[in-house]
């Protein structure tokens, strides 16, 4: 059973003081999505969170720290948690999983500012983006990897480079997340909505990943 969701404005939870780091860490993601890195202040976290701007420093010594946190303690849980959903049946169902679960993750507010940081913030920050990379990327990129190894080993998918692969995926992925919260010109409005872009995003990757059909040129 999946634990429920906490709302680091619910004033219930403010009266548990033993919930508090996971009330900050909660309230850190929401604003280093919003404001990056750089833009996040601990004064924001804090007034998200209930609390006051000393009390953070009580479980969190800088800012830096508090970011790494919010990884180890609320990203690489969901990555471990996404492991679990995507196992059973064949690979094509595991990749269709594991690409639905992803999008419905990102439905959640400032998720998309979450991936502007990553993508576009984080490199300036060397040591915190080398972090990153091991808590969360490559554990990530290790279920797919898996995923796509056995689809190759099976002969479902077709011989790939599982690290070109995975590069491939995640960029359509994450692409479209922020593409689903752009503003869309009046020329754009056929475009389909966010809720089907996702049906629209494992049909390519399937059909990217399949054996090609063998043709049937004239002898």
């Amino acid at each position: 059973m999946s634990e429920p969701e906490i709302h680091p404005h619910d004033p219930r939870w403010r009266r548990l003081p033993e919930e508090r780091p996971r009330q900050i860490l909660l309230a850190a993601i929401e604003v280093f999505g919003e404001y990056g890195i750089a833009g996040a202040k601990l004064e924001e976290i804090a007034t998200h969170a209930g609390v006051s701007k000393g009390t953070i420093y009580l479980y969190f010594q800088s800012k830096e720290e508090l970011f790494r946190e919010v990884v180890r303690q609320l990203l690489v849980p969901a990555i471990a948690e996404l492991e679990r959903e995507v196992t059973g049946g064949n690979a094509a169902d595991q990749i269709e999983r594991y690409l639905r679960v992803h999008w419905a993750r990102f439905e959640r507010p400032g998720t998309a500012g979450w991936v502007r940081l990553v993508l576009t913030e984080l490199p300036k920050y060397p040591d915190l983006a080398a972090f990153y990379f091991d808590e969360a990327i490559a554990k990530s990129n290790h279920v797919l990897g898996d995923i796509l190894r056995r689809g190759v080993a099976s002969g479902e998918f077709r011989t790939i480079e599982p690290v070109v692969a995975i590069s491939m995926i995640k960029a359509i992925l994450l692409t479209h997340v922020l593409w689903s919260e752009a503003p869309m010109p009046e020329t754009l409005s056929a475009v389909r909505p966010r809720a089907d872009r996702i049906d629209d995003i494992v049909d390519f990757v399937l059909h990217a990943l399949r054996p090609c059909a063998p043709s049937h040129a004239a002898l």
